[in-house]
């Protein structure tokens, strides 16, 4: 039977019953396609699709990795990397470290601890307690410098009966802490 009728009577196109017939596997479709047209080929001839299929999947194997297909010379060798590259790696690591190490001071909640009477009979009295010292500190909208370790100490004027003192640690990135006190004065 010759592939223009072949070709009719299965509905493959005869371009790739005449490449399965010459073996030029190069100009067919992708094997799921091959397989559906053996077996209607297989159908027609009135043949086992099966040993069609197996001996295509048998013929058009590659039994050798042939000339074209080298492994490159240098496949396990150590690559050589450009100091620029070391370099960017190196100063990336320092960063990250950096900001490791400081990831509490820069994104964290600010700490404050704040110590003073809640009754007195003196109009001013010393307020005194620990800050971080990278945070800004306010009482009662007024800054207050700690020292080097973080300690403050500030003298407030108070009035007659309740005084209300309000703190705010804030940190570099917009946290706070906000710490609100009382103090009762009371002359005698």
């Amino acid at each position: 039977m010759d592939a223009g009728k072949l070709s009719d009577l299965t509905d493959v196109p005869q371009r790739f019953i005449v490449s399965l017939v010459s073996g030029d596997f190069k100009n067919l479709p992708s094997e799921p396609y091959i397989r559906g047209y053996l077996f209607k080929v297989a159908g027609v001839l009135d043949a086992d699709p099966n040993f069609l299929w197996r001996s295509f999947r048998q013929s058009s194997e590659i039994h050798s990795s042939g000339s074209a297909d080298l492994l490159p010379a240098n496949r396990f060798s150590l690559q050589r990397i450009s100091s620029k590259k070391v370099w960017i790696v190196f100063i990336v690591l320092i960063v990250l470290g950096f900001l490791g190490f400081r990831v509490d001071s820069i994104l964290g909640m600010p700490t404050l601890d704040v110590t003073l009477p809640e009754t007195t009979t003196s109009q001013t009295i010393n307020v005194t307690g620990k800050v971080n010292p990278g945070d800004t500190l306010t009482l009662n909208n007024e800054v207050v410098y700690p020292d080097e370790r973080g300690q403050f100490e500030k003298e407030v004027q108070l009035e007659t009966g309740l005084n209300t003192l309000e703190f705010r640690a804030k940190r570099f990135l917009g946290r706070e802490t906000r710490i609100v006190k009382q103090v009762f004065y009371q002359p005698q």
